[in-house]
């Protein structure tokens, strides 16, 4: 197994998918929802934005470094994460606009 694939394994996938699980659920959400928040965080930190910002970086830059794109991606799907847990308590308080 090469390195990047050892480091992937090792760093990013847990980073990915079992910290944002462990950081919701030790932050007030019930596990049910931290596993949708996880699940959110997981797609569009490992997923979507990482494919987003490489292929508009890809223009810019001959080749993008895909650690860099990750924490791009990381930030960009906390940032969501945040954003759907401010809605989720609007509408638990009855606001739904």
């Amino acid at each position: 197994m090469s390195d990047e694939v050892l480091r992937a394994f090792l760093l990013w996938l847990p980073a990915g998918t079992l910290v944002p699980f462990l950081l919701c659920w030790r932050t007030g959400s019930s596990a049910r929802l931290a596993v949708i928040e996880a699940t959110i965080f997981a797609l569009g930190g490992l997923l979507i934005y990482p494919t987003l910002l490489g292929l508009i970086s890809a223009r810019f830059f001959d080749r993008p470094n895909p650690e860099v794109l990750f924490v791009f991606g990381f930030l960009l799907a906390t940032l969501t994460l945040l954003g759907f847990r401010r809605r989720m308590r609007q509408l638990q308080r009855g606001r739904y606009s």
